[in-house]
């Protein structure tokens, strides 16, 4: 009825995860780049850094610092996020406080909260978002020429006299 140890045999094939590709209903949540994506749902809790070569989606909760150069990252509606973002591009419909650094665009959709510093190329606001903290746009200004016509200026005239008022 039962097998002797020795007699059961496993499969040694080496085998590894990976995280599937994610297509999103939502346009919030969509990443604007065409990688894969690694999801951190609900229920997951993770204290420390995080450095990638994928877009993440946080959906659960992360306290530390994350690192994806060339990827996006990206915070859910149930998601919470304290700390330093280093990232493609950030997406926001969460909670995050702390300092986000992109070298494309910080976007908070309409169900964002967020306290911190940013330093973006581009940032955009939803309507209904919170913010409050600092924005550096890292690009040149739209820079407009300013042209104030000069006027000439007002020279003393001599004083007139008042014929109604006579001096003694």
């Amino acid at each position: 009825m039962f097998k002797k140890k020795d007699e059961i045999k496993y499969d040694q094939t080496p085998f590894s995860i990976e995280p599937e590709d994610v297509k999103t209903s939502s346009t919030d949540t969509k990443p604007a780049t065409k990688d894969r994506n690694t999801i951190f749902g609900q229920n997951i809790s993770i204290e420390g850094s995080i450095r990638g070569e994928e877009n993440i989606i946080i959906e659960g909760s992360i306290k530390g610092e994350v690192e994806l150069e060339k990827h996006d990252f990206i915070v859910g509606s149930e998601g919470r996020f304290e700390g330093d973002i280093r990232a493609q591009n950030v997406n926001i419909s969460g909670l995050v406080i702390g300092k986000v650094i992109t070298k494309g665009k910080v976007e908070l959709t309409k169900e964002a909260d967020f306290i911190g510093d940013i330093r973006a190329k581009n940032f955009l606001m939803a309507e209904g978002a919170y913010f409050k903290g600092s924005i550096e746009l890292d690009r040149e200004p739209n820079r407009k020429e300013l042209r104030i016509q000069k006027e000439t200026p007002i020279q003393d005239q001599p004083a007139t006299k008042d014929s109604s008022h006579k001096s003694d």
